[in-house]
């Protein structure tokens, strides 16, 4: 049996404020010890979730840019594939192409795109700078902007970006104009991948915002780590386990894996018993 965790990484495995993991990085190099795979799945960019790889000193394959392309490929256990199978995305000029020719003006000036605010901003408004900064804003598949507007005109920005084949993503900090993939096309490709294997692939999610709750019910397990300040997200269609854990990130995504795992091994046990 594989076991992965599918991870997203701002306010769930990293520090919703300080983006730190320092305090649990021992623990997540311990279960990659003991043969769990770790997969980040995020909106950042592959630049990002790449220094955070060499932050934590491990090679892991990882989903970028909310499920546009899956990268590292060749460190799962599965036939390999042509390239081209792990990148739905599509490039930033032909995703503003579809915007503009799609959405109507009025819902258009809510929408403040960052690459078109001085640097000083796109800090404020991702929580980043410097190279940081530089790497956040690097994104090969998706463009990030701020809705200013009512509730009621974004589900609208939603409706019309989704009759145009694009997706409009809410995170934590800023939106997300993508084409119409989401977090969980790649979980739900990887399961079967490994069933054509052979191989039973037990999948624990890992979220905080809207934008995992895709992955989160397409888990085996879902594991909800709280926002500060926020009521715990909620899945409409929650897998048979759902954990949520006590405390923020980074520690409450520890806290969820520790659960997660002994329920796995007492269901192990019960189909030993």
């Amino acid at each position: 049996m594989g076991l992965m965790f599918m991870t997203d990484l701002d306010g769930t495995l990293l520090g919703h404020d300080d983006f730190s993991f320092a305090s649990i990085r021992d623990d997540i190099l311990a279960l990659l010890g003991a043969g769990v795979t770790i997969v980040p799945n995020s909106s950042k960019t592959s630049r990002e979730i790449s220094v955070f790889c060499d932050e934590l000193g491990a090679s892991l394959p990882f989903i970028c840019e909310n499920g546009a392309a899956l990268v590292n490929r060749q460190l799962f256990d599965l036939p390999p594939t042509p390239a081209s199978a792990d990148v739905v995305g599509l490039a930033p000029d032909r995703l503003m192409a579809l915007w503009d020719h799609h959405i109507e003006a009025s819902l258009k000036r809510h929408c403040h795109f960052l690459a078109d605010l001085p640097e000083a901003e796109q800090a404020w408004h991702l929580g980043l700078r410097g190279a940081a900064l530089k790497q956040a804003m690097a994104r090969d598949y998706s463009v990030p902007f701020v809705f200013t507007g009512p509730e009621p005109a974004f589900a609208g920005l939603r409706q019309q970006a989704a009759t145009a084949g694009l997706a409009v993503k809410r995170g934590g900090r800023v939106c997300n104009l993508s084409a119409g993939h989401d977090k969980s096309g790649f979980a739900q490709s990887l399961r079967a991948e490994y069933q054509a294997a052979g191989s039973e692939l037990v999948i624990v999610g890992f979220g905080d915002g809207d934008n995992d709750i895709g992955m989160l019910e397409t888990s085996d397990i879902a594991c909800v780590v709280p926002r500060p300040g926020h009521p715990p997200l909620t899945l409409a269609s929650p897998p048979p386990t759902v954990i949520t854990a006590r405390r923020a990130a980074p520690e409450g995504w520890l806290e969820a894996a520790r659960q997660a795992l002994s329920i796995l091994e007492c269901k192990r046990g019960d189909q030993h018993g």
